[in-house]
């Protein structure tokens, strides 16, 4: 079953998205620019502009030989990163177990959503002092619990600029001066700490998640009780994050130093 062909005030968008799901429907063996200007009732050259623009972006490619249109490579990169967007928690659901074995403590996966930090995977430290973000603190618009956050600060050190701006926007100048540079030094470090900075009693160590086009999509995250907080702990808990937020973001394509 395939859906009508919509009508939306941008003509030449619709007729693209006809030509998409003509060459979609053809298949591997794809669609010839005959069948598919028969088939949308497009003027071969309209059609055969619009398929040139389309491969400009990689939307779609022609089979050597049969000069048959398919579907692009853009289209395949566009669906790995639907994916992940949305698997993304099963997908580093070995890690992040890999990870609470060796550290013994709380680990979560946050992302940004909608300007917040939102976790989207957690796994409860099994020590009867631990720290639990399903049952205590919830992510928050306001950008200030970010910020005091380790998860918060790495997701805000690589977020796209205009992203974070919007979040920090109701910082004073003097504070977004102070902020900008340690999310500066967050990028530099490569990992993120919180020493009872957003609630007393707990602490924190994240790494960023990246994937194959070098973007932050995630903060893979250790939390702690500040009970547990010595120099030498924090170390290793920044060891055991680092590198498991390095190997999941291998997993996903991305290149880390770590």
């Amino acid at each position: 079953m395939h859906a009508p062909d919509v009508k939306s005030p941008i003509q030449v968008i619709d007729r693209a998205v006809m030509l998409l799901d003509r060459i979609a429907r053809g298949g591997p063996s794809g669609a010839s620019l005959t069948a598919l200007t028969t088939s949308t009732g497009l003027a071969a050259s309209t059609g055969h502009t619009l398929l040139a623009s389309l491969a400009a972006h990689g939307l779609v490619a022609q089979i050597t030989g049969t000069r048959a249109y398919v579907l692009g490579p853009r289209f395949f990169e566009l669906n790995r990163a639907f994916s992940l967007h949305h698997d993304l928690g099963a997908i580093a659901s070995p890690v992040m177990r890999e990870l609470w074995a060796e550290t013994n403590e709380t680990v979560h996966l946050a992302v940004l959503q909608a300007g917040a930090r939102v976790d989207i995977a957690v796994l409860v430290s099994p020590q009867l002092l631990n720290i639990n973000p399903l049952a205590g603190l919830k992510a928050a618009s306001s950008p200030d619990p970010m910020i005091h956050t380790a998860a918060g600060k790495v997701l805000l050190a690589g977020a796209p600029e205009a992203d974070r701006n919007a979040i920090l926007a109701n910082l004073q100048d003097a504070a977004l001066d102070t902020v900008e540079s340690m999310l500066s030094r967050t990028r530099d470090d490569g990992f993120a700490t919180n020493v009872e900075e957003e609630a007393s009693g707990v602490c924190g160590i994240a790494a960023p998640v990246i994937d194959h086009e070098g973007t932050t999509i995630a903060a893979l995250c250790v939390g702690y009780p500040a009970v547990r907080q010595t120099t030498a702990y924090q170390e290793s808990m920044r060891v055991a994050t680092v590198r498991a937020a390095a190997a999941l973001s291998r997993m996903l394509g991305g290149s880390t130093d770590a």
